[in-house]
């Protein structure tokens, strides 16, 4: 397993050069003469997207709120589940709610108890009850260190929560008393709240991972949605749609890096003319409506469904994918199976 912030930051030393302590003993990639012009802008809020001849302008407000545009050939809109550029292409498709959050934290691995490394190290462990899911493993450390005894022991853990409940608002509903729509980031969650998360663990949850909810320090809480566009190719092709700003997947697929990386494979194939325009639409959206399909289906399965263990495994063997069972072109299946 590996975590965000290294792959955040392996990213940025071949990206834009980003030199930092999750390199180690490595050095930054060569430059090439080849290597086109890269600017990283932080605190950019885009504001509209417009045409201009064979052009696209992005209209955006900088951190000191100052108005600018950029004019470009091609944008490409990674701006993930809660896309702005989606919505003002598509202020009809929204981020909907499925019911259910997932609680989110992480622990030093030795400050879990025996028990709980025993458990819990060189193991990916999962725990299923009605209405309630929870995987543990471990990750990558301090500055991406996964020496045994040096990484982190990460806990996700799924619960039931409908959108009118009384306990629902308490948890999105952050320590200054502001209502969060989608996610109550790490450190903002009011204890209150995290009370009655705390409660439930050592309700519902085996102890080792209640333990894991008690000792970390600061815990997240992201509400699972659904979304996605119904097409990737916008303003003349001037835009396009990527990863999760085109379809938000849920969790349980773990496909959402996979997405970013296919779609931007096969943007490259296309922009390369290996294949056409028809081909890189059907490759992209065929597989977001795909596994955003069996995403909600894996989730609710998960979270509000109850069958005996029997009856569980005959419903996976009907749901099983069959290239005969769905109308997906023979590309989507081919595509999902090398990633």
């Amino acid at each position: 397993m590996t975590s965000w912030d290294l792959t955040y930051y392996l990213l940025r030393a071949n990206y834009d050069q980003v030199d930092s302590p999750y390199l180690s003993d490595a050095k930054l990639p060569e430059t090439r003469p080849t290597d086109g012009k890269v600017t990283y802008r932080y605190g950019c809020t885009v504001t509209n997207i417009t045409e201009q001849d064979s052009r696209a302008l992005i209209h955006f407000k900088t951190s000191d709120n100052s108005e600018q545009t950029i004019s470009a050939d091609l944008v490409i809109a990674a701006d993930g589940p809660s896309s702005t550029i989606r919505k003002l292409l598509e202020p009809s498709v929204e981020r909907k709610y499925a019911g259910y959050v997932v609680i989110r934290g992480t622990v030093p691995e030795m400050e879990g108890s025996q028990a709980a490394r025993d458990v819990f190290c060189e193991r990916f462990c999962f725990f299923h009850a009605p209405g309630i899911q929870n995987l543990t493993y471990t990750i990558a450390g301090e500055h991406g260190n996964t020496t045994p005894g040096k990484r982190l022991l990460n806990f996700v853990w799924y619960a039931n929560f409908p959108e009118d409940s009384s306990d629902f608002e308490k948890i999105m509903t952050d320590k200054n008393g502001r209502r969060r729509h989608v996610t109550i980031p790490p450190g903002m969650i009011a204890w209150d709240a995290w009370k009655l998360l705390l409660d439930k663990a050592d309700e519902r949850l085996p102890p080792q991972m209640a333990e894991m909810a008690h000792k970390t320090k600061e815990p997240f809480v992201q509400c699972i949605t659904d979304v996605i566009s119904p097409k990737n190719l916008y303003l003349n092709d001037k835009v396009v749609l990527i990863g999760d700003a085109l379809a938000g997947f849920r969790p349980h697929t773990v496909s959402s890096t996979s997405q970013a990386a296919w779609d931007s494979m096969c943007l490259v194939d296309w922009l390369d003319g290996k294949v056409d325009r028809q081909e890189f639409v059907k490759r992209c959206v065929g597989y977001a409506r795909l596994i955003q399909d069996r995403g909600v289906y894996i989730g609710n399965r998960s979270q509000f469904e109850s069958l005996e263990v029997e009856e569980y495994i005959k419903d996976r063997n009907l749901m099983s994918i069959k290239r005969a069972d769905l109308d997906y072109p023979d590309w989507v299946w081919e595509g999902f199976e090398k990633i």
